[in-house]
């Protein structure tokens, strides 16, 4: 019953942050799309074409057996993540940057997420049973609804779409700190599943597509530790369902533990690049490390 229940909250609970950022997006900070058209199409670019590119590349590289390499490359497909704005705030990145491309994601993914479905399916030999269409459907139920309607009341009455916000950001906390406890113990045991190809494939994975939105993010640090976040973190909730859909005959619970699993791992890797960009203190330019893209 209460393995049930995660995978029930992990699987909705992007309803309810949309929601939240709905509530968020004020139009005065949505401004700032048109005023940086190159810097928000740059930083888009890198999260949704070469951050799955790269997946691609390492699980041939490395060799993943189907399932663990259908998954990772599913989470890198799937943008928005919910804990970026989280995340920002902690590593001192630009919250508004953050929140901008999170609502530019969440509306891009209505054709990216489908497309690269379709792309996997038919030319990279995965065998995804998800289609594009039920991708879509997906989507449409669970973001773009409570998105709006969370616009709607920012729009039209923000005085309650501010104690709205307040109330849907403790929620969501409660939620997700209840969940990811839950989760942990479930997808612990699942991590020697993954093997050590697999884990070191996420791992760089991880540190590529950080480093990579470090590079598009330039030249104001807050934005380029804004654009890293987005580029490395992964949602679970859509990899989920589309990785249910593909391979039906793992248990629900079974899919809840191997995308939690493959979500604590693509945090743990990302902790180096959070302390190496905490130390890039006021610095407008901050130097990449040896190896990264230059700008």
């Amino acid at each position: 019953m209460l393995r049930s229940l995660v995978v029930f909250v992990l699987s909705n609970v992007i309803v309810l942050f949309m929601f939240s950022v709905g509530l968020e997006a004020q139009p005065e900070k949505l401004k700032e799309v048109r005023a940086r058209p190159a810097f928000y199409g740059r930083a888009l670019a890198v999260v949704l074409v070469a951050v799955p590119l790269v997946a691609y590349a390492l699980v041939r590289i490395f060799r993943l057996p189907p399932v663990a390499a259908g998954a990772v490359v599913l989470t890198a497909i799937c943008p928005g993540a919910p804990l970026v704005v989280r995340q920002a705030k902690a590593l001192n990145a630009n919250v508004t940057t953050s929140l901008n491309l999170l609502l530019l994601l969440s509306l891009c993914m209505l054709i990216s997420v489908p497309l690269w479905v379709e792309v996997l399916d038919h030319l990279m030999g995965f065998e995804l049973r998800a289609t594009p269409g039920l991708v879509v459907r997906t989507l449409l139920v669970k973001v773009i609804p409570p998105l709006v309607v969370g616009m709607a009341i920012q729009r039209y009455v923000p005085r309650v779409a501010e104690v709205l916000s307040v109330w849907c950001r403790r929620v969501f906390n409660v939620l997700l700190v209840a969940v990811a406890l839950l989760a942990l113990v479930m997808a612990a045991p699942r991590l020697k599943d993954l093997g050590v190809r697999t884990v070191l494939a996420l791992a760089v994975l991880v540190s590529a597509d950080a480093f990579l939105g470090h590079w598009a993010g330039g030249p104001r640090l807050e934005d380029r530790k804004s654009v890293a976040l987005a580029a490395a973190l992964a949602p679970p909730a859509l990899t989920m369902t589309i990785i249910a859909q593909s391979y039906p005959r793992l248990q629900a619970l079974d899919v809840a533990a191997v995308v939690g699993a493959i979500v604590l791992v693509r945090i743990l890797a990302l902790i180096p690049y959070k302390v190496w960009a905490k130390r890039q203190r006021g610095t407008e330019r901050a130097p990449l490390p040896p190896g990264s893209v230059p700008t």
